[in-house]
């Protein structure tokens, strides 16, 4: 069996023009080159698998060749370029860092230095995982590389930039490399799987190009992997089942059942999705993803920003046409919240199967004009108050009797107005209070007058709130731990904002339960008095969204600190012999000094 190549090495760049996606990288050093301005040190940092490598070995065997044309293109014919690509080349030397990082490797290398190159014009040392080197060994290399030899050019290649120490940077030219865009990756693989024979499905390269996250050795290895197991047919479905990909088949069906507000539907979806063996948390990112993609595809000016394959952007335009703006805006705030309290949670399918019925409530949410009857939050739609109906039938001699006819013409009694109060003539009695009625209730003192008058005016719906506007007291018992635990909640996420002092007053003590819908708070100082005064609102209206009462009330008290007085050693000793006189006795016998 012939010996197999990866791809990786097989396809391996060997010009600066066949370098994919490092533009800036390439052309600045073939500028070096032509106008013979190359530095003595260079240092190639960026991720992993983006050429960092490759472009070191280009440059150093660009620099060595004796027939370089105008095209900066190695000949291949001279003798650097042969010893070079059997790979015993007496000017080029790599040296890995990772396991040959103490102070003797580095004092070896420094002695090859001296050495004047045999053949050719430079030596070249390339030093791979450069940040890996001990600090000696960086301190020993310090000299070597700020003033080397002519004929000597070192190029440091490394993953990690801030590890290396700043004399090391200050003597080098950084280049920066870049991750690698999907189009660039998905046009490179494209032009292997011509080379190899083997036919792919556009979707699938651009899957394999994703799951790289921008480095292109590690789409190179995913495709050999591939090929391997689908053979020469790379199809979407088979690169989703091999790399455990959650198929975009399945946001576009959730997204259809939350548009159509179709709740079941969404929910024997996300079940499906579980039984296939993913994770809640990554359908809650995806989604996320989904919702972001069909935001940008709503207007021409960010279509550039969708960085999918050319199909999928036509059904990303078709859905994002039928979605509304704001289910996607709001949709991406539930999914902000859930994936942030999914790894909080000990229900983290309950967790996901609420937002999904948040999210598919949206699209059939009526649009709340009323700011009186908003719920705190925006996107659930609290019902219709019901119809106040009388607590009891109206006996039918009431009912019938005849209306007199008022001495002054007035005007019709409105039906939101109360029924019959008590007058200024007749005060209530002690400790009376009156209470308030709603338009269609009647009272059995009324006259008949009125009550013919109240009964007759038609029934209207009244909400479940006083009619004078003043806000509904709540009567809802506190559960003791929900409310400690939505108090410190919020003081974590005062102590995360940077606001350590208002953390340091809630923390200090917790809340004490008064009454029902009724809690207190105590302070000591002004200062604490002052905090809570501009923090009130906020801090009431979480826990009222927390605690699920929003008739709850929060009421700051002032404790009083009882300061301790400071006693002297004559006081001490006056309130002990208060208890014991023997000790005035002792005192004086031995001629005790208390100072």
């Amino acid at each position: 069996m012939d010996q197999f190549v990866v791809s990786a090495r097989k396809y391996r760049p060997a010009t600066f023009d066949t370098v994919v996606g490092q533009e800036a990288v390439t052309g600045t050093l073939k500028n070096a080159i032509r106008s013979k301005h190359l530095a003595s040190a260079f240092l190639f940092t960026g991720p992993r698998g983006v050429g960092k490598t490759t472009c070191a070995r280009i440059l150093a065997r660009t620099i060595n060749c004796e027939n370089l044309g105008e095209d900066l293109v190695a000949c291949g014919q001279c003798a650097p370029c042969k010893t070079f690509e059997e790979g015993h080349s007496l000017n080029i030397f790599e040296l890995d860092a990772a396991s040959n990082n103490s102070v003797e490797d580095i004092r070896s290398l420094i002695q090859q230095v001296t050495i004047a190159p045999q053949v050719g014009t430079k030596k070249v040392y390339i030093i791979d995982e450069v940040h890996m080197l001990s600090s000696a060994a960086f301190n020993a290399f310090l000299k070597t590389l700020e003033e080397p030899p002519s004929y000597a050019i070192f190029i440091l290649a490394t993953t990690e930039k801030h590890k290396i120490l700043p004399t090391i940077l200050s003597r080098c030219q950084v280049f920066d490399f870049r991750r690698i865009q999907l189009s660039d990756i998905t046009r490179h693989l494209a032009s292997i799987a011509q080379k190899e024979g083997i036919t792919a499905e556009p979707q699938a390269l651009h899957v394999i190009a994703q799951k790289a996250d921008g480095g292109l050795r590690d789409a190179l290895s995913i495709f050999d992997q591939l090929v391997s197991f689908a053979g020469d047919q790379l199809t979407y479905q088979a690169v989703v089942q091999n790399l455990n990909v959650l198929d975009h088949e399945h946001y576009f069906r959730i997204t259809e059942s939350i548009i159509a507000s179709d709740t079941p539907a969404a929910l024997v979806e996300f079940n499906a999705i579980l039984q296939q063996g993913f994770d809640g948390h990554l359908f809650v990112t995806g989604l996320a993803r989904h919702f972001r993609d069909l935001l940008v595809s709503q207007d021409p000016r960010t279509i550039p920003l969708l960085e999918v394959s050319e199909d999928l952007g036509q059904r990303y335009a078709e859905q994002a046409r039928s979605t509304p703006r704001e289910v996607l805006l709001k949709g991406l705030d539930r999914m902000a919240l859930a994936d942030a309290q999914y790894k909080l949670t000990k229900e983290p399918r309950l967790l996901v199967e609420l937002m999904l019925i948040q999210l598919c409530r949206l699209n059939a949410a009526p649009v709340e004009t009323d700011p009186e009857k908003k719920s705190p939050d925006a996107s659930i739609e609290r019902p219709a108050p019901a119809v106040q109906r009388p607590l009891a039938p109206v006996p039918e001699p009431f009912v019938n009797a005849p209306r007199p006819a008022p001495a002054v013409p007035s005007a019709p009694v409105a039906s939101t107005v109360p029924a019959a109060m008590p007058t200024a003539s007749a005060p209530p009695a002690d400790n009376y209070v009156p209470k308030r009625r709603l338009a269609n209730q009647v009272s059995i003192k009324a006259d008949r007058a009125t009550l013919t008058t109240v009964t007759s005016a038609p029934v209207v719906a009244v909400p479940n709130a006083d009619v004078e506007g003043v806000a509904p007291t709540s009567t809802k018992e506190i559960n003791p731990a929900l409310l400690a635990k939505a108090w410190r909640e919020y003081a974590q996420k005062c102590k995360d904002q940077g606001r350590s002092s208002l953390h340091a007053t809630l923390s200090a003590r917790e809340p004490v339960i008064a009454g029902p819908g009724k809690i207190t708070f105590a302070i000591v100082n002004e200062v604490q008095e002052n905090y809570l005064r501009d923090e009130k609102p906020e801090l009431l209206g979480f826990l009222r969204r927390q605690i699920g009462d929003p008739g709850m009330e929060l009421e700051v008290v002032k404790e009083q600190v009882m300061v301790k007085p400071r006693y002297t050693a004559m006081d001490r000793f006056r309130l002990l012999a208060e208890k014991n006189p023997a000790l005035i006795t002792l005192k004086n016998e031995v001629d005790l000094d208390l100072g």
